[in-house]
């Protein structure tokens, strides 16, 4: 009968089991140290936890602590009609060989008696549902009777294990599952990416064909804000997300693009770009690089009549979740009265601000007739 001191290890053995347990993911860990925890418990030199394999012929040797290489996640146990490890998932109740030299009823794995295994108590574990999930067995060098505080000990350490064992077979499902989606999602983002820029070079080929100025001008606007769209597909394809890609690195490769498909009419460009480290989600970061893009457009062919200057581009975060964007150029200043647009055709300034209301921000302009021209915007992200 096991005495008071061997109680209080037992049980904080259960105690150290159970807290390792709730902080481990990894199923293989938990299974080792509940070998290594067990047999400490029960004094033996090698325990192990079994695996029924998917033809519940065999069971698989999945963590142990005490064997030579070559046993643990590779050595396997018949599971026929004179094995103890059958009979004890049968009856669901542990058996005993407290002596393998005198054991009539059952067949022993070979590598036991290698291993110089005299005696051994298999527990079977199970599954919330009751299904079957393997054994957990401890073994002996020299004969031993396993008594009933023993066997009930490792009872309650198969009945903690089996919801472990189901939690972390759900967490490993779902880990198999999130990947998978992660690598369908970044398939998609590729194609999505590669589809719109095809479009983009679509509609680049037809600006150059087109017969009068007016086509040219308008279609390579709508090929700078499909290239926009390009664009934000590109970062959350290189961030391997769907869901939030990083500014910085936009803003700069969407300003960049637009300053070297203009240098011809803008003469050279300094860039300003200052951008916290901020990530947005593909739901503000569209209206926002279109916002950009006619912003930007609009500088390099009308405000500096080919002589050059500077586009400054500053992001900030604010309370409460708010961001403060500032837009600016150094050229000549908004004109006093804006000129009539054609017919077909919507002004930059109309565009942003409709693109700005996408985003719950109300665009405040510098003032007209002043130097440079500034654009100041104010959201909080949905």
């Amino acid at each position: 009968m096991a005495d008071r001191e061997q109680m209080i290890k037992r049980q904080r053995v259960l105690a150290d089991f159970g807290d390792f347990a709730l902080r481990s993911q990894d199923l293989d860990e938990v299974l080792s140290e509940a070998c290594k925890l067990v047999g400490r418990a029960l004094g033996t030199e090698f325990a192990k936890v079994l695996e029924i394999e998917a033809d519940e012929q065999r069971a698989l040797v999945r963590a142990g602590v005490g064997w030579r290489p070559g046993i643990v996640g590779e050595a396997r146990i018949r599971l026929g009609e004179r094995s103890s490890e059958a009979y004890s998932l049968k009856e669901a109740k542990p058996v005993i060989t407290p002596d393998i030299d005198e054991e009539r009823r059952f067949d022993l794995a070979d590598f036991l008696k290698e291993h110089g295994v005299k005696a051994l108590v298999n527990v079977p574990i199970f599954l919330p549902g009751g299904k079957a999930y393997g054994l957990l067995q401890v073994d002996a060098t020299e004969p031993h009777d396993f008594g009933e505080e023993d066997t009930e000990f490792l009872r309650t350490y198969a009945t903690i294990l089996g919801p472990v064992i189901d939690r972390l077979h759900k967490v490993h499902d779902l880990q198999v599952a999130l990947d998978d989606n992660q690598r369908l999602m970044q398939e998609l983002q590729h194609r999505i990416k590669n589809h719109i820029g095809i479009i983009a070079s679509l509609v680049r080929m037809r600006a150059r064909t087109a017969q009068s100025d007016d086509a040219r001008r308008e279609l390579a606007a709508v090929g700078e804000r499909v290239e926009a769209l390009r664009l934000v597909h590109e970062q959350l394809y290189a961030a391997n997300t769907a869901q939030q890609l990083r500014l910085r690195p936009y803003v700069m490769q969407l300003v960049e693009n637009l300053c070297h498909l203009h240098h011809g009419q803008s003469g050279k460009v300094r860039l300003e770009i200052e951008i916290e480290e901020i990530d947005l989600g593909p739901e503000t970061a569209v209206p926002l690089g279109l916002i950009l893009t006619e912003f930007v457009t609009n500088s390099l062919k009308y405000a500096f009549d080919g002589r050059g200057g500077e586009i400054a581009v500053s992001v900030t975060a604010m309370e409460r979740g708010a961001f403060q964007v500032r837009i600016s150029d150094d050229g000549k200043g908004l004109p006093h009265e804006l000129p009539p647009a054609k017919p077909g055709a919507g002004t930059g300034m109309k565009l942003i601000e409709g693109l700005a209301g996408q985003i719950g921000a109300s665009p405040r302009w510098s003032a007209s007739g002043e130097e440079g021209t500034k654009l100041c915007l104010v959201f909080t992200p949905r």
